[in-house]
Order: C-alpha cells, then structure tokens, then sequence
C-alpha cells in the first residue's frame, strides 16, 4: 500500500514576559508581539505485509513522519526570576522535526491465545529539539546565572530492536489458560549529527536527547469469572533531558523501575458494579536527575507507594 500525505501548518501566537522579583513573588507581566509561522509538508509512505503462512506474518514499511513542537516551547514567552536570576525563553522559531522511517517486523501467532514478535527500526531525523541550558548569559543589558531555550539542536539516526512476546499459559495446562504473560524489550542505538550548540560542534558519541538505550516491560495477569489481577513492571535506562554548553552541564533523567498492581472484580448485569484497587510505585522509584556522570544528583524526589482502592457502579 502506497500513501502521500498533506500537512499545511498555519501558526499565529504571542505570549507573556513575566518578572518574579528577589522573593519570588510576580513583578510584572506584559503580553509579547504576535508571531505568525506556515509550512507545507509532504509526507509519502510504503507498507508491505507478506504472509509466509496462516500463524506467520512479515510486515515493512517506510515512512516520513512530521513532530511539531509543543505550543509551550513555541509560544515568545520571557520568565525573569530575579530570585535564583534565571532566565526562561521560548522559541517561536522552532522548525519541527522529520523523520525518514524504516521498519521490518516479523509475528508468529500460536494456536492458542499469543504471539512472538521481533522488530528491526530505523530512522533518520532532522532538526531534533532540546533545552538549551547555559551559565552566564546576557540578555536586554542584563547577567543571568542560567539561560534556558528550547533549539533546533541538530539532526540524528537511532538504529532499534524489539522483541515482543504475549501469551497464555493454556498450553501448559488446561487450567492454566486465565493465567497469562506480556513482556517486551527494545534495544536503541543513537548518534547525533551536525550539532549545533556553539563549542560542541565537533564533539562524538552525543546521544539523542530522551531516547534510552534500554526499555523492557513485563506484566503478569489473571483473568476468570470477572476478576482481573495485573502485577507489571517497567524499565528504561537513563537518556540525556537537556544540554548545556558542554558534557559537564548535561542533564539527565535516571534510569527508573517501576512495578504497579492493580486488581478488579466486576460482577452484576442491570447494575453492573466493579470493585477495584491499585498500588503503584512498589519499588519506591524516586524522580532523580543528574549533571553529567550518576553520582552528581541536580534533583531527587520520592512519592512513596500509592493506593487507591474504590467502586464503579453503572446504570
């Protein structure tokens, strides 16, 4: 199958410059000019789907894909903080970013309730976007000890591999079949190119901004007579969340674990009613960022476990 696809991108906004003063509190606000932004893009795709038999099936396909900043980025706005003298700037010139896509996929389908899927993906991607961070920065006459934009920071390839397998344990027992598995893991590779921040032009092995290395997920669940129990577990490696003038004021997000459950029992046909809890966050996980190597900590943040626990009722 062959597609083209015509995404005409009209843009027209403004936003605020806010001063918070030496105790934080806000000082002024005024609204910035308008911005007014258009493009055209053309974006062609190619999918393939051969079935090699009834259980056993190979997909490929290319594609060009289209990401716009977000608004927020976009929108002119200025935040002065005087208290920590910072200074926060969208960027209403950001270009949006493209993708040449390649994936090649294979899913074999068992007899009884399951798959086992494996995947190879490529992409080449233009004009990625990161925050920009940088020390000592001038701005309308003004010395601010830390600057931060949003930029078109340059462009990168990422190379990936996922395995994929869901199924139940029928197989192994008649009795068994409401007890089943999910689990994936992707393996990414990235290289920037033609990066653009000034004084790392030149540097090697920068890897693409929010892009982990490793990604895995698991779940285990049971399911009969309306009662349904799902334990999962969640895994990505740490990835690089903004970049400064060099490696050393790099930050980045910590690798995280994460294991949740949650169970329901659902039961009743006029009124249909469903008991449920949940428990989140079982391993603890904190929210943790570091600058540059793992043992210099910018930001941690533990929220403990949560539970929820409540009744749905339908009409």
């Amino acid at each position: 199958m062959v597609g083209l696809r015509l995404e005409n991108t009209h843009l027209k906004y403004n936003g605020r410059k806010l001063t918070l003063n030496d105790d934080g509190d806000p000082e002024s606000l005024t609204v910035t000019p308008d911005v007014k932004d258009s493009y055209l893009n053309v974006l062609p795709s190619v999918l393939l789907k051969y079935n090699v038999s009834e259980d056993f099936k190979i997909r490929g396909s290319f594609t060009e894909t289209l990401s716009r900043p977000k608004y927020s980025a976009l929108i002119p706005n200025v935040n002065i903080n005087n208290k920590d003298n910072e200074l926060t700037l969208g960027n209403p010139e950001l270009k949006p970013t493209t993708s040449f896509n390649f994936d090649l996929s294979a899913d074999y389908y068992f007899k009884s309730v399951g798959l086992v899927s494996i995947g190879i993906y490529y992409k080449d991607i233009n004009d990625f976007i990161v925050t920009q961070t940088v020390r000592g920065y001038e701005y309308e006459g003004n010395s601010y000890d830390k600057f931060m934009q949003p930029r078109n920071a340059g462009d990168a390839n990422l190379l990936g591999v996922e395995v994929g397998s869901q199924r139940d344990f029928g197989f192994i027992a008649p009795a068994l079949k409401c007890v089943g598995f999910y689990g994936t893991y992707t393996y990414t590779h990235s290289k920037v190119n033609n990066f653009n921040f000034t004084g790392r032009e030149n540097e090697k092995d920068l890897k693409l901004p929010g892009s982990p290395e490793h990604t895995a997920n698991a779940s285990l669940y049971f399911e009969k007579g309306g009662l349904n129990v799902r334990l999962s577990y969640n895994f990505a490696s740490d990835f690089i969340d903004e970049m400064g003038e060099s490696a050393f004021y790099d930050r980045y997000y910590d690798k995280v674990n994460y294991m949740d459950v949650n169970a329901s029992y659902t039961f009743g046909k006029k009124l249909r009613t469903t008991f449920y809890a949940e428990a989140n966050n079982l391993l603890n996980q904190p929210l943790r960022y570091y600058q540059g190597i793992s043992e210099r900590t910018m930001q941690s943040e533990h929220y403990g476990v949560k539970v929820n626990a409540g009744v749905k009722i339908n009409f």
